[in-house]
This record gives C-alpha cells, structure tokens and sequence, in this order.
C-alpha cells in the first residue's frame, strides 16, 4: 500500500467524519460493513452506521451517501 497499492473501501463524506473501527456482518444472505462516524449535522455527535456491501470483482465496495 505504500507503494501506491490497495483500493479504499470506507471514506467519510462532507457529513460523515471520521468514518471508521469497521466490521463486516452478515445478515439474512447480505453482507453489511458497521463502522461509527461523527455527524457534522448534529454537532459531531457519533453514530453508528450500516451499508450494504458490494463485491466488485472479489473486492468489497460500500457508498457513503450525505444523508
């Protein structure tokens, strides 16, 4: 990775910061990534978050959205 390898699979967005501590579920067939972030909408306050996981050519792939 140092040398301009891997791919990034979690990264905040304008209203989630510091999305990360990451962990992979699976429920009911679907594979989920959990990870908490600080909501800059509610005064930093931390959440917990849960997006679906794509499988993109064996590699997860997640879309953090504004909402």
């Amino acid at each position: 990775m140092n040398q301009g390898g891997g791919t990034l699979v979690l990264k905040g967005s304008e209203r989630w910061h510091g999305a990360g501590h990451n962990a992979v579920i699976g429920m009911e067939g679907e594979d989920y990534l959990v990870f908490h972030a600080y909501d800059a909408t509610d005064k930093g306050r931390p959440k917990l978050q849960r997006l679906p996981i794509q499988w993109v050519a064996g590699w997860p792939a997640v879309t953090v959205a504004n909402r």
